[in-house]
């Protein structure tokens, strides 16, 4: 549900816009506010029935507004959440379209559109009319995974999730109060001498057999020390297997979101059908401590809407 507001401040800076322009003709904006986006699940075959698995963290947009009449799109731009933009239109839009961006592998000056995230369309309906010098208060709307995106694996560390396939150093604990979703996580625990811990996803290895796929891990993690990610597979069909970093993940205090891109690392073993994926705790100041997971998961898609 959208709702209307009159913001004095915006005005005011129309008006001074309108003051400081020399052109005959000036028009005022509207503006368009958004608080923040939220994952929901979809409403027919969704990817998962826990709601751990929508857990999300959608730090900007970009904004699209489609005008009556051919030709009428205006491509506003990528904006931070929360966020107000002006639009230079005054009347009934067609519809206003979001596309959710995350902070791809952790770094905060990349923004792209998640791929697996559906775009959102606010038709005439949502109450998408524009008028000049008010703010159209869209509040936090709601995006889901599309119907094009192929979940590879989930563990929600849950007591009733059959899907845990870490190997055995890796432990599941149920305690509702320190997971981040759900009654459980998982609980890696490191001594003071040990430099490097290992852990890995077991069992079959995971198969991606179209090149042109997009391929991401996402996770919540709250860690005392470093996580290093790898991809282990072959260059070739027959051949032997290697290990590659993927990147490696700081330490977090609270639990944090994390969206890895894993495209670049399949594509140095070029785009081989099939991989696996383990961890490594980086006890580099010798102080041990733990590495918690939770809703881990691996999604790939080759469509992109």
């Amino acid at each position: 549900m959208t709702r209307r507001v009159y913001t004095a401040t915006l005005l005011t800076l129309a008006a001074m816009l309108l003051a400081g322009c020399k052109d005959d003709v000036f028009t005022v904006p509207a503006f368009v506010h958004v608080d923040g986006i939220a994952v929901d699940i979809a409403d027919e075959d969704p990817l998962s029935y826990n709601m751990g698995f929508y857990g999300s963290d959608i730090v900007a947009a970009y904004v699209v507004a489609h005008y009556p009449g051919e030709m009428s799109v205006d491509t506003v731009g990528l904006f931070r959440l929360p966020f107000t933009t002006p639009l230079l239109y005054n009347g009934q839009a067609d519809y206003i379209e979001l596309y959710p961006a995350i902070e791809q592998s952790g770094i905060s000056g990349t923004l792209p559109y998640y791929p697996f995230y559906q775009r959102i369309q606010l038709k005439a309906a949502d109450s998408t009319t524009l008028r000049a010098g008010d703010t159209l208060d869209l509040g936090t709307p709601t995006t889901h995974y599309s119907r094009y995106t192929h979940k590879l694996f989930y563990a929600s560390f849950d007591h009733d999730d059959g899907s845990v396939r870490f190997d055995s150093v890796f432990a599941t604990v149920n305690n509702t109060d320190s997971a981040c979703t759900g009654d459980g996580y998982g609980e890696l625990t490191v001594g003071a001498d040990e430099l490097t811990k290992r852990f890995a996803i077991t069992g079959d290895p995971f198969t991606v057999s179209d090149a042109t796929s997009i391929v991401y891990l996402e996770l919540d993690i709250r860690s005392d020390m470093r996580l290093q990610v790898y991809m282990h597979s072959a260059y070739v069909n027959g051949g032997s297997e290697d290990v590659i970093p993927v990147m490696v993940i700081n330490p977090t205090d609270h639990w944090q979101h994390m969206y890895i891109n894993l495209g670049r690392t399949w594509a140095h073993f070029n785009h081989h059908a099939t991989f696996k994926l383990s961890f490594a705790a980086l006890n580099t100041d010798g102080t041990g401590g733990k590495v918690r997971l939770d809703n881990v998961k691996l999604l790939t898609t080759n469509a992109v809407l």
